[in-house]
């Protein structure tokens, strides 16, 4: 089953996804494609056959909304979480931060979407991560509050920009080529990262996997924390960082230039396979 769900993450549904989503969607003067970009991914998420509700949030004066789909586990209500913010900087087109994620997003529920597992499955969209994430948060608090049961969260966080350089910071060592996806977690988090890790090597063998384990919630390395993952961390629920490592190798982070023409389709597809895979093996399948 693992590689149907792997051969279900065709290039070309990701690249539609991109055409659809790339160009300015913060909430300044980008609001209205912003909220165009919601109501595309709510309607890819049941194209799925999956069950969406709009789990809006206060902020700033103005309401805005994550978009949350579910498969229901057979056998447990314990939940199995891949998320992606889908804003922007202003004037920013964001194609790999973060429309990238969002389509790896989509192509991993229709991937998995097929199935069914043990453990639930839940796929986010979530608003504003660009300003102090809000739409996590609240979420967060709200699982909090009814005593859910995560037994992990797969955050895809710019997936696809590729580099023949990348930098690396002070302590950490990578590839000195831009070719691999970094996969963050804290040492609650470890068992996300072999997961990812095993099921790449298996079932998307061209994709090289960078590893990186961070000590509390990453307080002592801020860089780590620059995403949806973050307040999972801080409420004590295992959660992973996937990412192409942003500003460490794309230079067009928050720049007009992050453009879809950028972007490497290929590693991008295999970056939701391999998601796609993990959370399979964290669902348990039925």
């Amino acid at each position: 089953m693992l590689e149907q769900v792997s051969a279900a993450v065709p290039e070309a549904e990701v690249k539609r996804h991109l055409e659809r989503l790339v160009g300015s969607r913060d909430p300044y003067e980008g609001h209205a494609a912003m909220e165009g970009a919601a109501d595309y991914i709510a309607d890819a998420f049941a194209r799925c056959g999956l069950a969406v509700l709009e789990d809006r949030f206060p902020f700033q004066g103005g309401t805005y909304r994550n978009l949350v789909a579910s498969l229901p586990g057979a056998c447990s209500d314990e939940q199995v979480l891949v998320v992606a913010h889908y804003d922007t900087v202003p004037d920013c087109p964001g194609a790999d931060d973060n429309a990238s994620g969002v389509a790896g997003l989509l192509a991993s529920a229709q991937a998995l979407g097929r199935h069914r597992f043990r453990k639930e499955l839940v796929f986010v969209a979530f608003a504003l991560e660009e300003y102090g994430y809000p739409g996590s948060l609240h979420y967060v608090r709200q699982a909090k509050a009814r005593k859910a049961t995560i037994a992990g969260v797969f955050d895809l966080e710019m997936i696809g920009y590729t580099s023949p350089t990348q930098t690396v910071p002070p302590g950490v060592r990578a590839r000195a080529v831009g070719d691999f996806i970094g996969v963050i977690a804290n040492r609650r988090s470890e068992r996300l990262v072999s997961l990812f890790r095993d099921g790449a090597v298996r079932y998307v063998p061209r994709l090289p996997v960078e590893e990186l384990i961070v000590e509390g919630n990453g307080e002592g390395f801020p860089a780590v924390r620059l995403s949806d993952h973050a307040p999972f961390w801080d409420a004590g629920y295992p959660a992973v960082l996937i990412t192409d490592t942003a500003f460490l190798r794309n230079p067009h982070y928050h720049l007009r230039s992050d453009t879809l023409e950028t972007l490497d389709l290929p590693f991008l597809r295999n970056v939701a396979a391999a998601t796609a895979v993990a959370a399979a093996l964290l669902a348990d399948p039925a």
